[in-house]
């Protein structure tokens, strides 16, 4: 059986007609497939490839120059005129030598010339991709005031070359797979071969062997394979993921692995532990009692946007005993004439500051901050004047929504906003003992979560048997 299907592909490779019938019925009449007649060497061929993964350009020089092979003038036969182009004019450039129509096609989709000669039953497919892609910039979601400026792009290529420049050590490895059987995205993973565990390098592998899915664009569609199996309901991200090379390769040097997708300038790390999700690459390049300062504010940042308002609830409506007088009756004086309790002013104006956000995000960048900016100061100002909501509710408000972007990471900051809506349902319902209650809960949540086996807290535990700093 297999004799018989290597004979048919060999006899359809061989004829120049049979291949543009059956590129033909592959491609259907799409207009960047193009099928050229050529000379290779003394014999007729066909150059195939698609215009829209190369250059005409690039095609000419690298390519059509060489197959006439003009530094031959003796006879030879169409194996050694095949030998020679591969040995002698494309050895510098990245090519396979091919003998099934199936894997000719694929290849031309990946970005290959497909080379035949008539009556060979072999295929040399040559890379000839040569595509226009962004230059490589600063990061938008990391920005740091000192240290490098260069940022991931959507070229996987570009991204790890960023990594390699970085690392003048053999032990720096890359291993390819692909997902999506609609897509065949090439993904990749970078590690530094023997500091790594193995244990975590084989889940990792795992999870991306058996991920079935149709199509990925982008590495955000994975991380929820990346979650240790059967966690892959997670409240607080355990994935982290950075625009910024010298981040990804601080990790890879303190044992971690980064996960490249090409097509997203988005790298991604694992294991991922809670501390990750605070650290700036800044910290690194200044003077360490500003790093560590910096870094607790965040953590004191995060507390703040979680309990502020569910504190503020808690007190006012269930606990005044706790407020000092003078600040009692200021309250009390702002709230006359206030038609909702303060759980339902609360959950009003963070909603309203949600869909500010999500406005601002959408928009035209060249509108969209200024319509966030203005909306928010004519809301909030209109808001108060009209006696819906008080003063000292936009303070709150204000304070933990600003305290929510401190995070570096912004899917960190989206998890914490989550959770905020959930210790005001419960301070508006059961006051401190709501918000303690879920205070409770969510350590319980941060002390179950693991990456790979990494416990979520590592660093706030006793736990020193694979401990990842």
């Amino acid at each position: 059986m297999n004799t018989d299907n290597q004979t048919s592909s060999g006899e359809e490779l061989s004829s120049l007609e049979k291949v543009k019938k059956s590129l033909k019925e592959v491609f259907g009449q799409t207009t960047d497939l193009a099928v050229v007649s050529v000379h290779v060497g003394q014999y007729e061929g066909l150059l195939c490839y698609l215009t829209t993964m190369t250059s005409t350009d690039f095609i000419t020089k690298q390519i059509v120059k060489d197959l006439p092979l003009a530094d031959n003038k003796e006879q030879l036969s169409k194996e050694e005129t095949f030998h020679q182009l591969e040995t002698n004019y494309y050895s510098a450039l990245k090519h396979e030598i091919l003998k099934n129509m199936n894997d000719v096609t694929y290849k031309m989709v990946l970005g290959y010339a497909a080379i035949f000669i008539e009556g060979l039953p072999l295929v040399l497919a040559v890379d000839v991709r040569s595509l226009s892609s962004r230059s490589v910039e600063e990061p938008t979601s990391q920005n740091v005031v000192r240290g490098p400026k260069e940022g991931f792009t959507e070229s996987a290529d570009t991204n790890m070359s960023l990594i390699r420049r970085r690392f003048n050590n053999v032990k720096l490895r890359f291993e390819k797979f692909e997902l999506g059987y609609m897509t065949n995205t090439a993904v990749y993973i970078a590690y530094l071969d023997g500091e790594v565990e193995e244990q975590i390098l084989e889940q990792v592998r795992e999870s991306l062997n058996s991920a079935h899915i149709d199509s990925l664009f982008d590495s955000g569609r994975i991380e929820d394979l990346l979650h240790s199996k059967g966690k892959s309901m997670q409240l607080f991200p355990t994935v982290y993921s950075s625009e910024r090379p010298d981040a990804v390769c601080s990790y890879l040097i303190n044992k971690r692995i980064a996960v490249i997708v090409d097509g997203s300038p988005f790298v991604l790390i694992v294991p991922s532990i809670f501390t990750d999700f605070f650290k700036s690459p800044e910290d690194e390049y200044q003077w360490f009692v500003i790093g560590s300062f910096a870094r607790y504010l965040r953590y004191f940042a995060f507390i703040l946007s979680l309990i502020v308002p569910g504190l503020y609830i808690a007190v006012t409506s269930y606990h005044q005993e706790l407020i000092p007088s003078i600040l009692l009756t200021s309250i009390a004086a702002q709230r006359e004439g206030i038609p909702f309790p303060a759980g339902i002013e609360i959950l009003l104006m963070e909603i309203t500051f949600e869909i500010l956000r999500e406005a601002g995000t959408r928009m035209p960048r060249i509108v969209g901050q200024t319509i966030s900016i203005v909306g928010a100061l004519v809301l909030g100002e209109a808001a108060v004047q009209a006696g819906i909501v008080s003063n000292i509710n936009v303070i709150v408000v204000s304070l933990t929504a600003i305290s929510g972007f401190v995070s570096p990471i912004y899917t960190f900051g989206a998890k914490v906003r989550f959770f905020r809506f959930g210790m005001i349902i419960l301070s508006s319902l059961i006051g401190l003992y709501g918000l303690v209650l879920g205070c409770c809960l969510l350590m319980v949540q941060l002390t179950r979560i693991e990456s790979f086996g990494v416990p979520y807290l590592s660093l706030f535990s006793k736990w020193d048997k694979r401990r990842v700093t």
